[in-house]
């Protein structure tokens, strides 16, 4: 790629950081570049912010199979069964109410204390999925994941 050297390159001149772990008797030292580590760090945080996400999967099937699931400010994820639009009760007994409103890319959930969060829709994507199998007569499977992070209350 040309006659500039490696060390001109712009990956070879971003900071970096050492972190030291001493591990009795072993020290081990681990060298992170500015831009990972803040990749990382967020990483840790997306875990503990509470989103939802519903998942739709296409294909040659003519009913479209959909899903939904809320992860908590805990981490954990709470399955809401096959929706993905209007509102519902659910199975847990902390949840009033769950609405999601595909149409105007929002969701929203009222606790049994009567507090409201809201979501809005924030990420979609989609891959092929279900492999060799989820195909037929050249048309195969598509799955869908749409993401609802918390937004302010507006509606």
């Amino acid at each position: 790629m040309g006659n500039s050297s490696s060390s001109s390159h712009p990956i070879n001149q971003l900071q970096s950081t050492s972190i030291n772990l001493t591990l009795i008797p072993f020290t081990i030292t681990m060298k992170f570049t500015l831009p990972t580590a803040a990749f990382a760090i967020s990483l840790l945080g997306a875990a503990d912010a509470a989103r939802i996400e519903t998942y739709v999967t296409t294909g040659p099937q003519i009913i479209p199979y959909y899903t939904s699931a809320y992860f908590g400010d805990d981490g954990k994820q709470y399955s809401l069964g096959g929706f993905r639009d209007g509102c519902r009760k659910t199975k847990y007994d902390w949840i009033k109410e769950i609405c999601i409103d595909d149409g105007k890319l929002r969701a929203h959930i009222v606790y049994s204390g009567g507090t409201k969060k809201c979501f809005r829709r924030t990420k979609d994507s989609s891959k092929t999925c279900g492999g060799s199998e989820g195909c037929w007569q050249g048309v195969c499977q598509r799955c869908w994941t749409y993401v609802y992070t918390e937004a302010k209350c507006t509606w």
